[in-house]
């Protein structure tokens, strides 16, 4: 709801009106000065005859020369105008009033946007939000970062939470309101299982680079002997499994590349019959070490 105006409006009334009366109609073509606009809105207009006696109405609708008005506002009183007596578009108190209430955030109705239409702050409009009548974002596009703050931040959904940021404690994360991930001041805490991406490569022959960036564990079928070439993804303190498997040939042979350490620098000797499938654990102690375990052989 919102309050109209037009500049300068006035007319006079083409017929009398009791104290009453809701319509009031103007003199003919003199409705087009006053405000053209559909409810809820309305403007407010003062009735003055002449011995300047004053009343302001309230106009809720306007059709052609017709208004239909709510009398005795702002504290006047309804009377009886004549032919004549002239109405005109005023400010009052109450349009500041209107106008003060329309223009402070917060107010009894809040603020409404309508779809792509931006709320921007920051002299570049660094800050937007806004819906797109799909989806509704919070956009930084300035100077420095987005920071959201509190003592408890909360990430919820339409009937759950999905995290939980709390001052100088936990930071916790749910899958179906259920927490799953939750940090602590000696680590992390995860409820349920924790499952690393585990490549499953295929077939492999010659030289083979892992990629320990994109997952944490590796199954090679060896179809010919395999040289382990030296990574460059490998982040220190990371460790996992690796999972050779020998083709149905067999006797297939791992070489390594010099990153690639094992103890007393024995190297790695597979089980070589067909099919067979051994496991070497590793760590990543420093870039460029990736220490092997013995190898865990022939599981059946």
């Amino acid at each position: 709801m919102a309050i109209k105006f037009t500049n300068n409006a006035y007319s006079t009334l083409a017929s009398s009106i009791n104290n009453s009366a809701t319509s009031i109609t103007l003199t003919t073509g003199e409705g087009a000065r006053f405000p053209s606009f559909s409810a809820p809105d309305y403007f407010l207009a003062t009735l003055i005859d002449s011995s300047n006696n004053l009343e302001i109405v309230k106009c809720t609708t306007r059709s052609t020369d017709v208004l239909t008005v709510v009398r005795a506002q702002e504290s006047t009183t309804a009377r009886a105008y004549a032919t004549g007596d002239r109405i005109e578009l005023r400010i009052t108190a109450g349009v500041l009033d209107a106008l003060y209430d329309d223009t402070t955030v917060g107010g009894a109705t809040g603020v409404d946007f309508n779809d792509n239409v931006k709320a921007r702050w920051g002299t570049g409009n660094d800050l937007e939000i806004y819906h797109d009548s799909s989806h509704s974002y919070i956009t930084d596009g300035g100077t420095g970062n987005l920071k959201i703050g509190g003592s408890q931040v909360d990430i919820l959904g339409t009937s759950e939470t999905m995290a939980t940021f709390v001052d100088d404690g936990a930071v916790t994360l749910y899958h179906n309101n259920v927490a799953k991930v939750a940090t602590s001041a000696t680590g992390v805490t995860v409820t349920g299982t924790a499952v690393a991406t585990t490549s499953t490569a295929g077939s492999q022959t010659g030289n083979v680079t892992l990629d320990f960036a994109a997952n944490q564990n590796f199954v090679l079928t060896m179809t010919g002997n395999v040289t382990l070439v030296n990574p460059s993804t490998e982040q220190v303190g990371q460790s996992g499994f690796i999972a050779f498997i020998q083709d149905g040939t067999g006797s297939r042979t791992v070489s390594l590349g010099t990153d690639y350490e094992t103890a007393a620098a024995a190297g790695l000797t597979l089980t070589s019959t067909a099919s067979a499938t051994d496991l070497v654990p590793y760590l990543v102690v420093a870039s460029g070490r990736v220490l092997l375990g013995t190898p865990q052989l022939a599981f059946a």
